[in-house]
């Protein structure tokens, strides 16, 4: 048997240099990777729109959101922070919580979101900006 290096499609891992560590795959699931803070943003965004037990085989996954934010949206800034823990246990941020803004709008049962990060590693820093609807 030849060894794998024999192989010409073989990429030996000191010939491999992954130039951004925060990659998925697009939500729209079309055959595309999405890079850096794309990646990040679609990340914070399947946290915030899952709710826990939601997952099969991954019951913690999620935060409350949609439950609390229609039961008492006038209190939303007392769970936030219950919110930004769980976005920083699943996806590899630092929020910058002193200039998050978050604002509710009970009429169009929705809510809108602006949360800058910096990624654990230092090298990307972006605003996550959604509006999510109920």
């Amino acid at each position: 048997m030849l060894p794998l290096s024999a192989n010409s499609d073989y990429l030996s891992e000191d010939n491999f240099s992954l130039v951004n560590e925060y990659y998925d795959w697009d939500s729209t699931f079309h055959d595309n990777e999405i890079w850096g803070a794309d990646a990040l943003n679609q990340s914070i965004e399947m946290v915030l729109t899952t709710e826990p037990q939601e997952r099969l085989f991954n019951p913690t996954f999620g935060t409350p959101l949609f439950n609390l934010l229609f039961e008492n949206s006038s209190n939303i800034e007392s769970f936030m922070p219950m919110v930004y823990d769980t976005i920083e246990l699943w996806v590899p941020i630092k929020i910058d919580r002193s200039n998050t803004n978050v604002q509710v709008d009970p009429n169009a049962q929705c809510i809108s979101f602006q949360i800058p990060y910096t990624s654990n590693n230092g090298v990307i820093a972006g605003i996550f900006g959604r509006r999510i609807y109920r």
